[in-house]
C-alpha cells in the first residue's frame, strides 16, 4: 500500500513539473532526472546502432576477404585440367639410380676437361 502511495505522489509531482515552467526551483530534481533518463536512452540507442553497424562492417569485410581468396584460386574445372602428374615428379628408384650415375659421369667429365 505504501508503495502505491509513493508512486501516486511521484506521478502528481511529475505531472505538476511537466506542466509548470522549467525554471521553477521545486522542479529541478525532476528535470535533472528527466535529462539523465533521456541521455541514457539516447546513449543506449546509439550503442545499439553502432554495434549493428560494426557487426555489418566486419561481416562485409570477411565476405570480401573470402571472395578475394576464392578469386586467387582457379575453379575446380580449370584445376582438373592442370593436374600434377606425380609419376614425372617422383620417378621410380631404378630411374633415380640412372640419373645419379649420369650426373656423376658429367661431373667427372668436367673435371677431366679442366
Amino acid at each position: 500500500m505504501e508503495t502505491i502511495r509513493q508512486l501516486e505522489a511521484l506521478w502528481r509531482y511529475a505531472s505538476l513539473c511537466a506542466q509548470a515552467p522549467a525554471s521553477l526551483p521545486e522542479c529541478d530534481s525532476f528535470w535533472t532526472g528527466a535529462a539523465i533518463v533521456t541521455v541514457a536512452a539516447v546513449a543506449l540507442a546509439a550503442l545499439y546502432i553502432l554495434r549493428r553497424m560494426t557487426k555489418n562492417f566486419f561481416a562485409v569485410r570477411a565476405e570480401r576477404q573470402r571472395l578475394a581468396a576464392a578469386s586467387r584460386v582457379a575453379d575446380p574445372e580449370t584445376m582438373s585440367r592442370y593436374r600434377v602428374e606425380y609419376e614425372k615428379l617422383h620417378p621410380d628408384p631404378a630411374q633415380q639410380e640412372g640419373i645419379e650415375r649420369r650426373i656423376r659421369q658429367a661431373l667427372d667429365e668436367r673435371k677431366l676437361e679442366r
